[in-house]
Order: structure tokens, then sequence, then C-alpha cells
């Protein structure tokens, strides 16, 4: 491993370590897109194996979503969101069954609408409800 690539990934540890809870999400929220377009990514180009690493990387990160979800203090958010999540992550088995980008892109469109909701809460522009998540 290159120097640049190790330092890279403890400037990638450290920010992590260092970010509150909403600014977490919304890396988690980026993390799941960028492994679905590179998922994507492989079956335009015929890699299955690219495909595949990077699908299941986004659906780890979806159901770590799903599963660090806070049923008590989000209520009616929480369950709503793990509904979407299931939606997604059963999508995501359909894209690896069919070979298809369709429901990739469904999925990552639908992580974007969520994070850019997070972002607009993190900036300020949203009620404080990050605590559902």
């Amino acid at each position: 491993m290159t120097s640049a690539q190790t330092t890279a990934q403890q400037y990638q540890r450290a920010q992590v370590g260092t970010v509150d809870r909403g600014q977490l999400l919304l890396l988690m929220y980026e993390g799941a897109q960028k492994f679905l377009g590179l998922a994507e990514q492989g079956l335009e180009t015929d890699d299955m194996v690219m495909f595949g690493t990077h699908l299941s990387r986004a659906q780890a990160v979806i159901a770590e979503l799903m599963h660090t979800l806070d049923h008590e203090k989000g209520g009616e958010i929480a369950v709503n969101l793990e509904r979407l999540y299931r939606f997604m992550l059963d999508h995501l088995v359909e894209a690896n069954l069919q070979k298809s980008s369709r429901q990739l892109v469904r999925v990552r469109t639908m992580l974007g609408t969520i994070a850019s909701a997070y972002r607009d809460v993190l900036q300020g522009g949203g009620p404080q409800k990050l605590d559902a998540a």
C-alpha cells in the first residue's frame, strides 16, 4: 500500500471517529451512494466482481443504517425509515438477481433524497429529528 493510500485511510478513520451522529449518517448515505455507483459501473463494464463487491458494501451500509435506528426516540420516523431501508435492500437483491442497474439507480436516488434532507437539517434548514436515525 502506498503512503498516500495509508494517509487517506488514516484521515478517513479520523474523520469518522470525530464527527457527530448527523455527520456520520450523512457519510454513510454518501458511502452507500458511492458503492452503488461503482456497482453500476461494474455492470456496465461486465465486471461482476466489481459489481458484487460494491453491491454488498452498499447493502451492508443500508443494513447498518436500519439496525441502528432508535425506535424509542424516533417513533414513526424510525418505523418509516426502517420500511424504506427494507425496500432498498429488497431492490438491491433484485438488482443482483437480474443484474440490472435500474434498481441500483432507484436506490441511489432514494439515498440521495434522504442525504439531502439530512444535509438540510444539519445546516439548520429543517426539524431537529436526527435522533430517530
